[in-house]
């Protein structure tokens, strides 16, 4: 006999929390997506001023938005990891790590 039978067609609080648990978990499985569907807008190579070539020590193998083996996060088409543009943003270097404490024995 189901909960709504025994209370004469009125809603028990147990009928209404499994019935709120299967509408949340129904919203959350269709709002869930594997990949996200925004679109990234990329930047032209000319509106960047990119060059295939370095300019000095900066290029695009060293700057945070360069994904390799050929792309960027910002920048649309092909670049290279010798390449250089106007928003070249230097990645962070690692932290210089200490010298070992003494053991004291």
């Amino acid at each position: 006999m189901s909960d709504e039978a025994k209370g004469g067609g009125a809603l028990s609080r147990r009928a209404l929390l499994r019935r709120a648990t299967v509408t949340l978990g129904t919203v959350a499985v269709i709002s869930a997506r594997a990949e996200p569907v925004a679109a990234t807008i990329k930047i032209s190579q000319s509106a960047v001023a990119y060059q295939d070539h370095p300019q000095g020590d900066k290029r695009c193998g060293k700057c945070l938005q360069f994904q390799p083996p050929g792309s960027c996060k910002m920048v649309d088409g092909a670049i290279s990891p010798q390449g250089f543009c106007r928003i070249f943003a230097p990645q962070r270097q690692a932290a210089r790590s200490l010298p070992p404490l003494p053991v004291i024995g």
